[in-house]
């Protein structure tokens, strides 16, 4: 009969943690040793599979090392040399990955091999030296408290799915075994009714268990929901801040504040011309006031030159125009009506005499 890979990975997920199990498949891959290297590449990919649990790997080397066992036992080579070659790489992946108490365990596995040589030197050197460096490397996991009891309801998902598994696969055997022509029907029938109510309440177990997870990812839902809310107003808030402040907009603000600002329309002149009459006005009459002084100061030089020409013995009726100046204080003396009228007095008294 040739090798079936669905079928072997069928068998690993059915198996549990008796003897009986562990047997029945490993006498199947026995009878497949044509195929060992087959064999071995398929039991590689199942184990290393993400979605593989611990529990299914620890179950899975427990095959494994039946098969090593077996083969040795009854000079089947093939298998010794198939595992031989993977197992180094598989332990070095799957032993840092397994809890503290299911390590222990594929220690001893792996110490057993060891003990009674049923592996090749070289491959027992690379099974040990690989589960020894990983094991003094530190976890690249780290678990978030927040994930924590997810993480615990998961494994314990895992531990109990091994037991749904084995008890139904329990309750199917006894099912196809109970016959109704028996003379013993009615006791092999009370023997299956408990085997089911085993099943049933391994089931009842994972049920609650899922649940559970499911109320927990609810929550986790919440959370992150929340939080992504958070986030998302953060974001909302600096991007705001940040355009604010872009010079672009702030340019443009001052801009229309700035024409916001009432303006004031020059005047059509009216005002300026205003002002220039009012000051022309104000120089006419200083001008005025300045001609009307010259006149005056004139008028008196005229009558002085009169007079002085009339002492000198002179009659000059022809008129001429003074010199502007600015007379002296002796001058402006001189000049007084009181100087003028004592002045002809004398000359009245030297015409007498």
């Amino acid at each position: 009969m040739s090798f079936s890979e669905e079928q072997f990975i069928s068998k690993l997920n059915l198996l549990d943690e008796t003897q009986e199990s562990i047997v029945s498949a490993s006498k199947w891959l026995l009878s497949q040793y044509k195929e060992a290297n087959q064999v071995a590449t398929c039991w590689k990919t199942f184990i290393l599979k993400s979605n593989t649990n611990t529990r299914r790997k620890l179950l899975a080397i427990y095959l494994a090392n039946d098969v090593i066992q077996q083969s040795k036992h009854k000079r089947i080579g093939q298998f010794g040399d198939a595992f031989g070659n993977i197992l180094g790489e598989v332990m070095g992946r799957v032993y840092p990955e397994l809890p503290q108490d299911l390590r222990k365990k594929v220690r001893r596995v792996a110490d057993i091999w060891k003990q009674r040589q049923v592996l090749p030197e070289s491959a027992l050197k690379s099974i040990l030296a690989n589960m020894n460096e990983s094991a003094i490397k530190p976890s690249k996991t780290n678990i978030s408290p927040e994930l924590t009891p997810m993480v615990d309801i998961y494994n314990e998902l895992s531990r109990s799915q091994t037991h749904v598994s084995s008890t139904k696969v329990k309750f199917d055997k006894s099912m196809e075994a109970l016959d109704p022509s028996s003379v013993v029907y009615a006791e092999n029938y009370k023997t299956v009714t408990k085997i089911g109510m085993i099943a049933i309440n391994a089931l009842k177990k994972s049920e609650e268990l899922r649940k559970k997870a499911i109320d927990e990812l609810k929550m986790m839902v919440d959370f992150q929901t929340e939080q992504l809310n958070q986030d998302q107003d953060m974001i909302n808030e600096i991007q705001a801040l940040v355009a604010s402040k872009d010079p672009l907009t702030q340019q443009t603000t001052t801009l229309i504040e700035s024409n916001a600002l009432p303006t004031y329309e020059p005047s059509d002149g009216s005002d300026s011309e205003s002002d220039s009459e009012n000051e022309s006005r104000d120089n006419e009459k200083k001008l005025a006031k300045k001609r009307s002084s010259t006149v005056a100061e004139g008028e008196d030089e005229t009558k002085r030159t009169k007079l002085a020409s009339f002492v000198d013995g002179e009659d000059n009726h022809e008129e001429t125009a003074p010199e502007a100046y600015e007379p002296s204080p002796a001058e402006v003396a001189a000049n007084s009506p009181l100087a003028v009228t004592s002045s002809i007095q004398d000359l009245l008294s030297k015409l007498a005499n």
